[in-house]
């Protein structure tokens, strides 16, 4: 583990912050450091016009040396999990929790190498505790969530599940592992275990009181289980695809779930049956390829959900209603054009704003009083595999294919800021809202077998 105690100041522009009735963060010259977008470039060709000894280079290797030299980036992190996986990192998941009198950010992840780890990072003294998850799955972690969100004062009845491809959900007691890491202990403690799914695709937790747990899997079922006995509560059938991504609805009455079988589907958790189901038949003009990714909670009575697809569309819905209202053509061109994230803006931000993003390498911010695109963010052609929104601020956090984390201003499209420090595709990143609202945390997982966090002012 390699722990860096400089923080760097990466602030954001004044404007930002005058609008949001903050003062502004001054830039110290010698302390900037700006990271171009085209910064990796190849080591100089030495102009030595004596061949032999150009020669006599290369023998000794000087061409492999220039080559290792493109993969060097500057590493903008202030925290790093390193040579703790050996493979891909899938999911990482972060929640601030108070033990005491000590705070501190808890951080899980989980990957390829079948593991999952919990990090412990003090704010104090800014130490940490690696603890590796007791369960040995028998394939890759594909997804870690904790049960709550925000900062948590009294992490009793914290929990942390971990999913994974060979069908089993673990849980585990995160104030005891707390307690545990204090201790110096290095194994966090096995919990109670959820079967049923062939696989396990997403996790998603009830939104009131963070006991009940739902589960997409790729044999075309929903699970849902009481987390406090195990009991499995439903299996929601009827999807006839892998099931992509699903969650449970603000006020949790209804759960939501898309699938590679074009549909989406409204469930009712009481009864297990199906409430409503989005697809294109008759005239109803609804998605014609796989379904990806899925956010709700959007428009003024939160009843709006977006969901992205495999050919470039993103639609949007009227839970309530149980209207289709609209298709967002973010890319209709190429062959690569999935859309791989979607999200509403805050409230706080803009009603009427959502973002789409994909692997044709940009992100696009939306206007749904209109449905026209407003901005267009390029990252370099490197695919976008996740965005997030600023709680507060018209921000949204990207992430891409080539390793970078990016802050766009969503009202001009402008790059506000970009975070290096990884060398291969980011696959999941959180933002964890600073809880006196200075700083965002954000935590980002990648195939270059490492997590990282880094601060935004």
């Amino acid at each position: 583990i390699i722990f860096n105690d400089t923080t760097q100041d990466l602030p954001i522009d004044e404007q930002l912050r005058e609008e949001a009735g903050e003062e502004p963060a001054f830039i110290v010259p010698a302390e900037n450091v700006e990271v171009a977008e085209d910064a990796l470039k190849s080591a100089p060709i030495d102009d030595d016009d004596d061949m032999e000894e150009e020669e006599e280079k290369n023998d000794r290797g000087n061409s492999d040396e220039a080559n290792s030299a493109v993969d060097i980036v500057e590493d903008m992190s202030i925290f790093r999990l390193e040579k703790v996986h050996t493979d891909s990192l899938f999911s990482v998941d972060a929640i601030p929790i108070t033990l005491g009198a000590e705070k501190a950010l808890a951080i899980a992840s989980g990957g390829g190498d079948d593991r999952a780890y919990l990090t412990f990072v003090s704010s104090s003294d800014q130490s940490s505790k690696v603890m590796r998850c007791a369960h040995d799955h028998t394939d890759s972690v594909s997804c870690v969530s904790f049960n709550r969100s925000g900062e948590v004062s009294d992490s009793s009845g914290l929990m942390l599940a971990v999913g994974s491809f060979d069908g089993t959900v673990q849980l585990y007691d995160v104030q005891k592992a707390a307690v545990d890491a204090m201790n110096n202990v290095d194994i966090v403690s096995k919990g109670r275990q959820l079967d049923g799914p062939s696989d396990i695709e997403w996790i998603a937790w009830h939104p009131k009181g963070g006991t009940v747990l739902l589960a997409g899997s790729s044999d075309a079922t929903v699970w849902m289980w009481f987390a406090t006995n195990g009991k499995c509560l439903q299996v929601f059938v009827g999807h006839e695809g892998e099931v992509t991504d699903g969650c449970f609805t603000k006020d949790g009455k209804f759960a939501v779930t898309i699938s590679t079988d074009m549909t989406m589907r409204i469930w009712a958790p009481k009864t297990g049956l199906s409430r409503h189901v989005f697809r294109n038949q008759g005239g109803n003009r609804f998605a014609e390829a796989p379904l990806l990714c899925l956010d709700l909670g959007g428009g003024t009575d939160g009843q709006l959900a977006i969901v992205g697809a495999e050919d470039g569309t993103a639609w949007i819905v009227h839970l309530a209603n149980k209207k289709i209202l609209t298709c967002l053509s973010h890319c209709s061109e190429g062959d690569l054009r999935s859309v791989e994230a979607v999200g509403f803006a805050p409230n706080s931000v803009n009603v009427n704003w959502c973002a789409t993003a994909g692997v044709d390498g940009t992100l696009k911010i939306w206007d749904l009083t209109n449905n026209q695109c407003r901005q267009v963010c390029k990252h370099n052609k490197s695919a976008v595999t996740r965005i997030r929104w600023h709680k507060n601020l018209p921000l949204v956090y990207s992430a891409a294919s080539d390793g970078v984390i990016r802050v766009w201003d969503a009202r001009n499209g402008a790059l506000v800021k970009h975070l290096t420090g990884h060398n291969e595709v980011i696959n999941d990143m959180r933002v964890v809202p600073n809880s006196e609202g200075e700083q965002d945390i954000i935590v980002s997982g990648s195939d270059d077998h490492s997590l990282k966090v880094f601060t935004v002012s």
